[in-house]
């Protein structure tokens, strides 16, 4: 691959009148330049950010050549155009234009992506697209020039904000992103607790797999058991024998069902699997336990 272009570069390729640039924000990772085009005939080596080009003025057909054949789409106001990074590309139009361009850096997208995802971000593609109809983005744009040219109190904060907006609708929306494999050291991400604690809760009610627990997080089951104890200190099956366990206890006080029926509901195979680990558990039988609580709850 040959030397990637910068933002300050591509007017070289890319010939236009300058009407109006973000730098004044201060934001060099996500930044926005206008551009007003005569028709051109350009080809443009490949660039070191992503680039969105949202059309502000004018229609035209456009024709674009990305690694492959030709596209042609007719472009105009609320139509986009996305082309990824490094990728050397060929443009042809016969009509005047206004564009906005999108310069986005691959550092914030893919800090954007694992913030998004709660996922290390590996590698991210944008979509070979020459005509996305996307009203979402047009109104972005609108909002970043306005707050651009009128360089009031909190246009930076106001800016950054839709930076972000645009960067998790264009992620997904028109990106391809691999994730990294999960490291097997350390805690869980909080998302990740959660996420493996709603698991378990909402299927206490049948055995649950190690597998099914790992592809939560996108481990393999060594990983996620590894992680598992060092995050709860203890194994899945532990933990979630006593997640049944805990249920059990709270239909014992609070429901007259059968045992039976209390070990169906908890997730046990049958009463005597529940009297086993309720015992192991609690030190008295599910039986024992309820007259305990019915003695206590009498006597107040």
């Amino acid at each position: 691959m040959g030397q990637l272009i910068t933002v300050e570069e591509l007017p070289r390729y890319a010939p236009g009148e300058l009407k109006l640039d973000s730098s004044s924000v201060g934001r060099n990772d996500f930044r926005l330049r206008i551009f007003r085009y005569a028709p051109s005939d350009i080809w443009v080596p490949p660039s070191e950010n992503f680039l969105l080009v949202i059309y502000r003025e004018g229609t035209t057909s456009m024709n674009r050549c990305v690694a492959g054949a030709w596209k042609q789409n007719k472009v105009g106001r609320g139509v986009t155009s996305l082309l990824t990074r490094a990728e050397p590309s060929s443009w042809r139009w016969k009509n005047d234009i206004e564009v906005s361009h999108f310069y986005i850096a691959p550092a914030l997208m893919t800090k954007t992506a694992s913030e998004a995802f709660d996922r290390d971000a590996e590698s991210i593609e944008l979509h070979d697209l020459l005509g996305a109809e996307d009203p979402i983005l047009t109104w972005i744009n609108d909002q970043m020039v306005q707050e651009i040219a009128a360089g009031g109190p909190g246009g930076r904060l106001c800016y950054d904000a839709l930076a972000l907006q645009a960067s998790v609708h264009i992620l997904r929306r028109y990106a391809a992103i691999e994730f990294k494999t999960p490291c097997a050291q350390g805690r869980f991400r909080p998302a990740h607790a959660r996420m493996i604690e709603d698991y378990i809760e909402q299927n206490i009610f049948r055995n649950i797999t190690l597998e099914e627990l790992a592809n939560i997080c996108n481990c393999t089951p060594v990983q996620f058991a590894r992680k598992f104890r060092i995050h709860y200190g203890m194994r899945p099956h532990a933990y979630v024998l006593r997640r049944k366990v805990e249920h059990a206890c709270h239909h014992l006080r609070k429901d007259r069902a059968a045992l039976k029926e209390i070990a169906l509901l908890s997730g046990f195979a049958d009463q005597s699997h529940l009297n086993r680990v309720f015992r192991q558990h609690m030190n008295v039988t599910p039986a024992e336990y309820r007259r305990q609580v019915c003695k206590v709850t009498t006597q107040t």
